[in-house]
């Protein structure tokens, strides 16, 4: 039955597809496709009708789900297939002149054969590759597979399309010199066509924010973007910036735009908590680069809020087998940072951090059973200017930690990941 379901949206989408011909950007990566999304989706609002995946539409159901124009999968119920059929066929028989003339695709790979299955039925016009990393290996031989899978995403793209490459990505750089179509690179570390430089964490009329220099064919431009934390957030932004040049933006469109964006939830992004501390919420996912990356900026925030440092951290899944030892890593990445004075963990994996730091004779390290625990011992310990860091994979959940020590609660759902009624379930 789900081959058939499939099978009829598939043919669904390249109908609707031939008919409106969209521009697509298609975005795949093991990290950061959906702040780029986000933020891509930001910037061509400005100039385009414009859709973008919702939620985790990322897959053979999903993508056609967006093409339609659904934000939720109706999943078992046959009442919400039927609207999904008569959607797509009122599309075909009329002309809806609404529909977007930009579509922002999030194609995630779970299996081999899935983004070539996507594109297959999509025409790519701009593709994007985030960055590679240890997520869904379980599935995958190796990160070299990974990264093999994620390159089809070029696969049938012309010769005049964009593929928008990470340059300080050692596995995806190489392939502007292999690629037939256009490519265009952006990056932090290294030189690129698309250059963040000059980065840094400073308030601005009371608002923290990364404060740094845009570099393009020869131009420079100053930006800062409010309540985003550290290089992830730079690279979603740096993504748009460079979608948003090849649509012919200009870089001082592109740094007033910055004043006004809106960084998305639960990526490094800053929230008031209570007794005065600040949380970074860091809950839509992880994977070990990912908690490196944060790891590192709860250092980097030192010097700018001098209180307690506090790592909450909930399992990362999807290592398959090597799990363990990575879990392990982030024991040690941790315990070589000295400037962090608690860590709090909760979750199967978690327990490998956590046994890490108490053989080497971390001081305040704990290990809980129930978030409703590990939320009393935080609450116990905060105090003004303390500055907390949560963070795991999405089945994790560790936005219901987020809530409970966020000075706002009310705000939840206007804040922080996955506060629909579905998740909330």
């Amino acid at each position: 039955m789900l081959k058939i379901l499939k099978h009829i949206l598939r043919i669904l989408s390249k109908l609707i597809l031939k008919k409106y011909k969209p521009e697509i950007i298609a975005i795949t990566g093991s990290v950061g496709k959906t702040s780029a999304k986000e933020a891509i989706g930001q910037i061509l609002s400005k100039k385009f009708k414009v859709r973008r995946t919702s939620g985790n539409l990322n897959n053979e159901i999903g993508v056609p789900l967006t093409i339609i124009g659904f934000t939720k999968s109706p999943n078992k119920s046959f009442f919400g297939w039927i609207l999904v059929f008569i959607k797509a066929a009122s599309l075909l028989i009329f002309r809806d002149r609404k529909y977007p003339t930009k579509l922002i695709i999030e194609m995630g790979a779970d299996h081999p054969g899935d983004i070539e299955y996507l594109v297959d039925f999509t025409a790519v016009n701009i593709g994007v590759l985030t960055r590679i990393s240890k997520v869904h290996v379980e599935f995958f031989k190796s990160i070299e597979g990974v990264l093999d899978e994620k390159r089809k995403i070029f696969n049938k793209m012309s010769k005049d399309s964009y593929a928008v490459l990470n340059n300080d990505d050692e596995r995806i750089a190489p392939l502007k010199n292999e690629l037939k179509c256009k490519n265009i690179t952006f990056g932090i570390k290294n030189e690129s066509d698309v250059w963040a430089t000059d980065l840094q964490i400073v308030k601005k009329e009371g608002v923290l924010g990364m404060n740094f220099k845009i570099r393009y064919k020869g131009n420079v431009v100053p930006v800062f973007i409010p309540d985003s934390l550290g290089l992830a957030q730079v690279y979603a932004f740096l993504t748009a910036t460079t979608i948003g040049l090849i649509y012919g933006m200009n870089l001082v469109e592109i740094s007033i735009f910055a004043k006004h964006y809106i960084s998305p939830h639960g990526r490094t992004r800053l929230i008031n908590g209570i007794k005065d501390s600040y949380v970074i919420d860091d809950t839509y996912n992880s994977n070990p680069d990912a908690l490196k990356v944060a790891i590192d900026l709860l250092s980097d925030m030192k010097n700018i809020i001098t209180g307690k440092k506090i790592v909450v951290l909930g399992d990362m899944l999807e290592l398959g087998e090597e799990s363990e030892q990575l879990h392990e890593e982030m024991g040690k990445y941790i315990f070589d940072k000295n400037d962090i004075d608690y860590v709090l963990t909760i979750g199967d994996c978690t327990k490998y951090i956590f046994n890490y730091l108490q053989k080497n004779l971390f001081k305040n390290s704990y290990h809980f059973e129930t978030k409703d625990d590990l939320i009393k011992y935080l609450k116990s310990i905060l105090e003004q200017d303390s500055l907390i860091l949560v963070k795991g994979s999405q089945g994790a959940r560790m936005e219901f930690i987020v809530r409970a020590i966020m000075k706002s609660p009310g705000l939840a759902s206007k804040l922080l990941v996955r506060q629909d009624k579905d998740w909330i379930k």
